[in-house]
């Protein structure tokens, strides 16, 4: 078996007969815990191996399309099914994500690749022993121990969660480890999920989402606008942050635009990223990056504030 996937060990006790539970871990294979006609797997997936900084998620450990084989990581596996959509840091209030898997016979045609979800899954051919798996479910469970269904996304009709989504917003307040450690009492709140004016879920908006996530250029959240477009949003409108690259060695600007109507997203793909000016009311497009203020709760841009509540990054269109 090729390298790569999971470290086995109990991680609770079955709930029902048929059911094992086993311990993620990056390192070995599922395939030893996979036989057919023996119920299924509910593999914990602790919240700190959810990341895009997993290995085996970054270089692709995973065969086939639905059906995998037994030694693809589950991780990946996850992603390519849209289960949900791995960020770059551990969500603060995840702690852990839970996945029924079940053996199947190996599909007779063998394992194909396909891209999904921002991840390409590796082709393979028929396989004469052992067996594959097929997600049955997901599930992320929240640090005080509540669970929320996940669903996938596999016909592309809408964006996976970055983070997992909640049933209604609320606020956890917890003690920061870096101010307790200066006597402070510091409060960091939780990130959560939020519906958008076309009722698809869409990330709370917090300044963390829109800061710089390190010291090197590449990190930086105007760097990623050259990648991506950010749309916000009040409770009443939609707003969009995109850059305006530079001619001839010149400065990038950056234009912001209200939407004359809000799309869904599967629209807006398809009408244009960043959206042509047709559908939007431009109100600058000459914006330098530090005439962009990010607040607690809302941005100012030339000194004219806007309150968020949510906000989605989206790909560029060609």
């Amino acid at each position: 078996m090729r390298n790569g996937g999971l470290t086995i060990g109990r991680c609770f006790d079955a709930i029902v007969d048929d059911v094992t539970s086993v311990d993620y871990r990056e390192g070995e294979s599922l395939a030893a815990h996979l036989k057919l006609d023996e119920g299924v797997l509910d593999v914990c997936i602790p919240a700190e191996a959810t990341s895009t900084a997993n290995q085996h998620l970054r270089t692709r450990q995973l065969w086939g399309t639905d059906v995998y084989t037994a030694d693809s990581d589950i991780v990946a596996v996850l992603t390519h099914t849209g289960y949900y959509r791995p960020s770059g840091v551990m969500p603060p209030n995840l702690g852990a994500v839970r996945a029924v898997i079940r053996a199947t016979p190996h599909p007779e045609d063998g394992y194909p690749s396909t891209s999904r979800n921002g991840i390409r899954s590796r082709s393979w051919g028929h396989i004469k022993e052992g067996c594959g798996f097929v997600v049955e479910s997901a599930r992320a469970v929240t640090s005080s121990g509540v669970e929320i269904d996940l669903t996938p996304n596999t016909m592309r009709r809408k964006v996976s969660p970055t983070f997992f989504p909640i049933e209604k917003e609320h606020v956890v307040h917890t003690r920061n480890s870096a101010a307790n450690a200066t006597g402070k009492k510091g409060l960091i709140r939780e990130v959560t999920i939020q519906y958008n004016l076309c009722n698809e879920p869409w990330m709370k908006y917090s300044v963390s989402l829109v800061a710089d996530q390190g010291f090197k250029r590449s990190q930086w959240t105007c760097a990623r606008l050259r990648r991506e477009v950010l749309y916000v949003e009040t409770h009443h409108k939609r707003y969009e942050l995109s850059c305006v690259p530079g001619k001839d060695g010149e400065e990038s600007r950056f234009r912001w635009a209200a939407s004359k109507k809000p799309l869904p997203l599967d629209k807006t793909r398809e009408v244009g990223v960043p959206l042509p000016k047709a559908h939007v009311d431009v109100a600058a497009d000459d914006l330098r990056w530090d005439e962009i203020h990010w607040g607690s709760n809302s941005v100012i841009i030339r000194d004219k504030e806007y309150q968020l509540a949510r906000l989605q990054y989206l790909p560029r269109g060609k």
